[in-house]
């Protein structure tokens, strides 16, 4: 028994080595998964906009500014109260913090206190946000104002909209779903080619757009019925509320699949084995599941965030949540739609440039 388990497991071994293919690319996975998570949780992606309302303008008031100013991972910005508490409800600021007047006279006596308002949507910047503003101040204390409590700062609630996480992460589930039952189509047409179903195909007078066209339309019926219960499900155990409008979320989710679908079939053109297309499969998911804010939202840095505007997940994932979070109609998913349609578009000119039966 030993020896025959010795031998097979020294086959298995083999075989997998001469699959040079399946080895380099579940390491390069692992590279990729790697350097992600490492830029996502870099510390230049924990960059925010800060507002800085200074109604004092006083020489205190300034030198507080300017400690918040002189911040690395901010993105300073200032001006009129209305204004920036306006930026702050519209989503492009982390906080904004008022100086009041009367700031410098009160600070002499030890006694003063700022006005902040986070805004508390983003789940996973909230916390850099807090902590930056809260040191910042404690510094301005200990450096400037020669006492740890002589600044206080009053946490303001602000009418903002609070997303919980199982609203942001059932969008996302569905996005996903949609993604992964797509790209397999690539895996039903190359195991047809392997199996000669598709060169038995290709003496009839069948065209590839018709077998193209037929296999987007079984799909996209199973994806529908699969964001249906995934919805009811959050709708009867988590309470996930619709806002938007069913047809405009069915039209997401069809351009979703017609997305997918193209980036399936595009692979599957280029694999010539199941387990290649698999393994391509896999290299391209991940990375969009990662980037494509699926499960968690994410602030990538500069350098990052023209990589996840690219991906087409990150579209999807965006115009989902628009629907069922806020109530979004076409005037303000347009642009993901376009982007989605125009990976379609592309997905399946290359597919049906490169197509073959056998």
């Amino acid at each position: 028994m030993l020896r025959a388990f010795t031998r097979l497991a020294f086959a298995q071994a083999l075989l997998l080595w001469r699959n040079v293919t399946f080895w380099l690319i579940s390491i390069f996975i692992a590279v990729i998964s790697m350097l992600v998570f490492g830029w996502l949780f870099h510390p230049e992606a924990q960059a925010f906009d800060l507002a800085v309302v200074d109604e004092d303008h006083t020489e205190s008031s300034q030198s507080l500014t300017d400690a918040f100013a002189g911040l690395d991972n901010i993105e300073f910005k200032s001006g009129t109260r209305e204004s920036e508490l306006a930026e702050l409800k519209d989503g492009a600021r982390g906080a904004v913090v008022i100086i009041p007047e009367g700031f410098g006279e009160a600070l002499s006596a030890s006694d003063a206190d700022i006005e902040v308002y986070y805004d508390n949507s983003n789940l996973i910047r909230i916390g850099y946000v807090t902590s930056t503003v809260e040191a910042t101040v404690q510094a301005y204390n200990e450096q400037i104002a020669g006492s740890p409590a002589a600044v206080a700062i009053n946490a303001a609630a602000i009418d903002t909209e609070t997303v919980r996480f199982i609203d942001f992460l059932a969008p996302g589930m569905v996005g996903m779903t949609i993604m992964f039952t797509n790209l397999a189509v690539g895996f039903l047409l190359v195991n047809w080619r392997e199996m000669g179903i598709l060169r038995r195909l290709g003496v009839t007078p069948l065209k590839p757009g018709v077998l193209i066209a037929s296999q987007a339309v079984s799909f996209a019926f199973v994806s529908l019925v699969q964001v249906t219960l995934i919805l009811t499900v959050g709708r009867l155990v988590f309470d996930v509320n619709i806002q938007g409008s069913y047809l405009w979320l069915a039209l997401t989710a069809i351009i979703g699949v017609l997305c997918m679908l193209s980036i399936g079939y595009t692979i599957a053109s280029f694999a010539r084995t199941v387990q290649s297309f698999g393994a391509v499969q896999q290299l391209v998911a991940f990375p969009m599941l990662f980037l494509g804010r699926s499960y968690f939202p994410i602030d990538p840095s500069p350098a990052l965030r023209p990589v996840v505007e690219f991906v087409p997940l990150t579209h999807l994932n965006d115009a989902l949540r628009e629907i069922i979070n806020h109530g979004a109609g076409p005037a303000d998913l347009w642009v993901s739609w376009l982007v989605l349609l125009v990976w379609a578009a592309g997905g399946y000119l290359i597919s049906m440039r490169v197509f073959r039966w056998q």
